[in-house]
């Protein structure tokens, strides 16, 4: 099984003397972060801050105070946006996926700390020197159906690649219906909608290696037998080392993550913080979601 262990910052390593090429031969099929929005979008720009507001009063995510947002839609046919929160500096800091909800208003999907945010372009850099498409016509379109499905669409004539929205690192899908493979209902968007919501707790604990141990290999998954998760939350308030798996396009992919925090809204919304490797970059994501599409481990 396939598992991504690459980091964006490797593309700017790799790629220093191959920008101008790049850039000169792909075109993103979505607005980048950092185009402004039509002023009937000032709704959902005006909630993208009142949630980065609040969390930046937390202690994790003091990077985040007197920040900007620049927002973008997140993909083409989508009634979602990616806001990215950048500093005084205009580095990225963080970012939020925020979708409509039918019934009016908006949902939280999921956020994120750190300086590779959801689709940052270092990442389809990454991906275009893997794939060997620097001097050829590409084009690449944001794709996203979930918090763990996220990715780059790169096409080249008539040849479609799929590489992870953060690494950058090539999807073992080659084929759009695989992509677009029939969704479940752990699928559908879940997360938080008051508008106002605080949050009640946020908790972060030292980042760890998810592949230091292996237990998903050796050990049943922890059963979870309590609707609020508070028997899960417990052990990672007590610092444990609790790890998260899921699989996808039918068992071809396996991603590992390290759970490093959470944090609770009112209303009772829990969003899990999860890692790839030992650096400061988590993804909150809702903790229902979680545990439909994957399985935790101790």
């Amino acid at each position: 099984m396939s598992k991504f262990v690459c980091k964006p910052w490797i593309a700017v390593l790799l790629l220093v003397t191959c920008l101008t090429v790049v850039f000169g031969h792909f075109q993103v099929h979505a607005l980048t972060a950092g185009q402004p929005l039509d002023a009937s979008d000032s709704a959902v720009q005006k909630q993208a801050k009142s949630w980065v507001d609040e969390l930046s009063t937390k202690p994790g995510y003091k990077t985040w105070r007197g920040t900007n947002i620049t927002m973008s839609p997140l993909g083409p046919g989508m009634h979602s946006w990616l806001a990215i929160v950048q500093n005084k500096a205009k580095e990225p800091v963080g970012y939020l996926v925020i979708h409509a909800v039918e019934q009016g208003g908006f949902q939280l999907g999921e956020y994120g700390t750190g300086p590779y945010p959801l689709f940052n372009e270092q990442s389809l850099q990454l991906s275009l020197l893997q794939l060997e498409l620097i001097n050829k016509q590409t084009k690449a379109e944001r794709v996203y159906s979930s918090p763990l499905h996220a990715a780059w669409r790169i096409s080249s004539k008539s040849i479609v690649h799929y590489a992870d929205a953060v690494s950058g690192e090539q999807l073992p899908i080659s084929k759009d219906d695989e992509w677009n493979e029939p969704k479940d209902e752990a699928n559908v968007p879940s997360g938080l909608t008051d508008s106002g919501a605080k949050i009640n707790n946020s908790t972060v604990i030292p980042a760890f290696n998810p592949y230091g141990r292996l237990p998903w290999l050796t050990k049943a998954p922890f059963a979870i037998s309590d609707k609020n998760y508070s028997s899960l939350l417990k052990l990672i308030t007590d610092k444990k080392e609790i790890r998260y798996t899921s699989e996808s396009f039918e068992g071809k992919l396996l991603q590992v993550w390290s759970i490093v925090g959470f944090d609770t809204w009112e209303g009772g919304q829990i969003y899990i913080a999860l890692g790839k490797d030992e650096d400061d970059d988590r993804r909150y994501m809702p903790i229902d979601l979680l545990s439909k599409q994957g399985k935790f481990y101790r």
